[in-house]
């Protein structure tokens, strides 16, 4: 995981670090020895915890502040789900995606929701055309790897209905 330097002017409760929180398999903040494991501060893009056996769901974000009673939250990055067992050092690491991934991600599901019809094509279309608008204006991710497979999962998922049967681990 990488620390990002905000991009927010320095405001009181602003805490302009990556922040890690862990979640356990009852969906809430772990809790252990005292401890509440939520936006623990990620110093120089590593943070060591210990916590009991267990499964855990991670999820970071690089900055976050605090306004009455509110959180504020800025760029999730990917999430991770770890598998602690006794006495074992487990290493994660996570992805901070830009807002290209996100916003095509955000775009795609937009069109899903138009599929299924959830949502009114005419408020989609508003949505949509906003967020290629700002996508088009804001740079693009110099790492192809972090938009390149959207691509392929979607035309995976389109064609699951054509696929081959049979046993898929049996050597071709």
């Amino acid at each position: 995981m990488r620390g990002y330097r905000a991009q927010r002017p320095q405001e009181k409760g602003f805490i302009p670090l990556c922040n890690l929180s862990v979640i356990n398999k009852q969906d809430n903040i772990l809790r252990w020895c005292g401890k509440n494991y939520v936006v623990l501060p990620v110093k120089c893009g590593h943070l060591e915890v210990e916590v009991p056996p267990g499964c855990y769901y991670l999820k970071a974000v690089w900055s976050f502040w605090l306004e009455g009673n509110v959180y504020y939250v800025n760029h999730f990055t990917d999430a991770a789900i770890v598998q602690a067992c006794c006495g074992q050092t487990v290493c994660v690491k996570l992805f901070n995606p830009g807002i290209h991934r996100c916003g095509t991600i955000v775009v795609r599901a937009i069109r899903d929701l138009v599929q299924k019809k959830a949502i009114r094509p005419e408020m989609a279309k508003q949505h949509e055309v906003a967020l290629n608008a700002i996508l088009a204006v804001v740079p693009k991710p110099i790492k192809d790897f972090e938009l390149a497979h959207l691509d392929e999962i979607e035309n995976l998922a389109k064609n699951k209905g054509n696929e081959p049967k049979g046993d898929c681990c049996e050597d071709g």
